[in-house]
């Protein structure tokens, strides 16, 4: 076991379009310490989402030299681990999940209860453009 604290595993989640498809089916991929193992990853996240992992998979990207157009210098871009960790059935982290979930709530709250549409709703405006077609006549 390394000598990290398990509040330092986790660097941030890694969130694109292929991320949100795998938090749907319980798997979720974070950027991690290098120097860390499946068991304090598979504690870190339980520790701090409070959840329970049922595995964790590890993967290295190998460090790469990348050109500088423009000039003759090259740098190189160091390596990272990510891990991906699958939860139980049932649970997810509230915080990762996709913004979908998030906007069917706000969708039901936009009318009110004598039905008018609320303040943030453009429906009057959609299909025109410009300053001078809101201008009423």
């Amino acid at each position: 076991m390394t000598n990290l604290m398990l509040g330092q595993i986790i660097k941030k989640a890694i969130l694109s379009e292929k991320t949100y498809k795998q938090m749907e089916n319980r798997l979720y991929t974070f950027l991690v310490d290098s120097r860390a193992t499946k068991y304090e990853i598979a504690k870190s996240v339980e520790n701090q989402f409070q959840v329970n992992v049922l595995r964790v998979n590890v993967f290295k990207k190998a460090p790469k030299t990348k050109r500088i157009s423009g000039t003759r210098k090259i740098t190189k871009i160091k390596g990272s681990k990510k891990a991906a960790v699958y939860l139980a059935s049932g649970q997810k982290i509230e915080i990762l999940s996709p913004k979908i979930a998030k906007e069917s709530k706000n969708k039901n709250i936009k009318e009110s209860k004598d039905g008018n549409v609320k303040k943030g709703d453009k429906s009057e405006t959609k299909g025109k453009k410009g300053l001078l077609s809101r201008i009423k006549k």
